[in-house]
């Protein structure tokens, strides 16, 4: 008869594997956060792209067909609306979780047949719920230039990017 040299020691106790379970979900709950916060920042500069593409489209639309143009702001749909066909591929709708707000009392920019505008206006876009993570555009007349920068809601003003 042939005796095998197997220890029983094969595998692992339960106490251990408890442990290890226990260390990785510790770990899970510590990253899971950031890794939201990750996405949220991605989706803000994903929405921020969408907006000043919105903008340049409706503006190079204006020239294009020598007749002017107008983007809505809806804050409440979170969407970019094109009056006249001035979005070729239609409204453009923010990803969640991001808002959409703007200064002044109307929420419309409208280009001339020179792609230039009257409308001195700040476009804000903010993860909901995070005060600290906001993104705000500039469009300044008469160019209609956009300028990106960091919205500081303490003194209600769009501040230039640090590049």
């Amino acid at each position: 008869m042939l005796h095998s040299n197997v220890s029983k020691d094969l595998g692992f106790t339960l106490i251990e594997s408890l442990i290890v379970v226990s260390i990785v979900g510790i770990l899970l709950a510590m990253a899971i956060p950031s890794l939201i916060a990750a996405q949220n920042r991605a989706k803000l500069a994903q929405a921020t792209d969408l907006v000043v593409a919105s903008l340049q489209q409706a503006q190079r639309e204006a020239i294009r067909r020598n007749q002017s143009c107008t983007l809505t702001l809806d804050k409440i749909n979170r969407k970019i609306a094109g009056q006249q066909g001035c979005l070729l591929s239609g409204d453009r709708n923010l990803p969640d979780p991001i808002d959409l707000d703007y200064t002044g009392i109307a929420g419309s920019i409208q280009y001339g047949i020179h792609g230039n505008t009257t409308t001195n206006k700040s476009v804000i876009l903010a993860i909901r719920d995070s005060p600290n993570n906001t993104r705000c555009l500039t469009i300044s007349a008469p160019l209609g230039m956009i300028r990106l920068g960091s919205y500081d809601a303490t003194s209600n003003t769009c501040r230039k990017l640090n590049s």
